[in-house]
């Protein structure tokens, strides 16, 4: 389940999070990731195609040029074990996306900040509710791949973007290149993480 929620910092250190709204991540129609990325394709582009989105300002960016003021200060979370509820409360914040794009397919890197992860589900209530920064685990990686790329020579998205049906074989295979190409992201963005993997040999 993914859903967008009203992101307010309190104080130095804390975010109030307020839901407003089922989302979709995915599908050329309405998901979120297709929709950004879309909005900033360039016309002319080597393929395959590398892109990275800063989900936080790119979101609150379409309240202008989608002339929307809903989407200020927006935080996509995607809710993990829906089907636990009773037991497990586990909320994610889709922080950043990088892809690597052909014209039919796109492997993809989410970084994901827990703001409950197998938590008491009551304990908090899912609508509101408010997180320190000691409280958020951060960061997070995952990959998957969506049956959907990007038009050789043009700003357009090809196919439908969406996830694969869940199987055992759905997972995504990452060559070299691409594998390359998100460890690269990851250095960037939060070098602490292979840091501590070097410093293992």
């Amino acid at each position: 389940m993914f859903m967008r929620y009203k992101k307010t910092r309190i104080g130095d250190d804390s975010f109030k999070y307020e839901w407003q709204e089922e989302i979709s991540l995915f599908g050329c129609n309405n998901g979120y990731i297709p929709w950004l990325l879309e909005n900033k394709l360039p016309k002319q582009h080597e393929m395959p195609y590398k892109w990275y989105i800063d989900v936080a300002d790119e979101v609150d960016a379409a309240a202008e040029w989608d002339k929307d003021p809903k989407y200020k200060n927006s935080a996509l979370v995607i809710d993990l074990k829906p089907h636990q509820k009773e037991s497990k409360f586990s909320l994610y914040e889709l922080v950043d996306v990088w892809g690597f794009s052909d014209e039919t397919w796109s492997p993809l890197m989410l970084r994901l900040s827990g703001l409950f992860v197998d938590e008491d589900p009551n304990k908090f209530d899912q609508k509101c509710f408010t997180r320190k920064s000691g409280e958020i685990d951060d960061p997070i990686y995952e990959f998957l791949y969506t049956n959907g790329g990007i038009e050789k020579d043009a700003a357009a998205l090809t196919g439908k973007w969406t996830l694969p049906p869940v199987s055992p074989t759905n997972a995504a295979l990452l060559w070299p290149e691409v594998l390359s190409y998100f460890v690269s992201c990851i250095c960037k963005k939060t070098p602490e993480v292979l840091e501590k993997v070097l410093e293992m040999k």
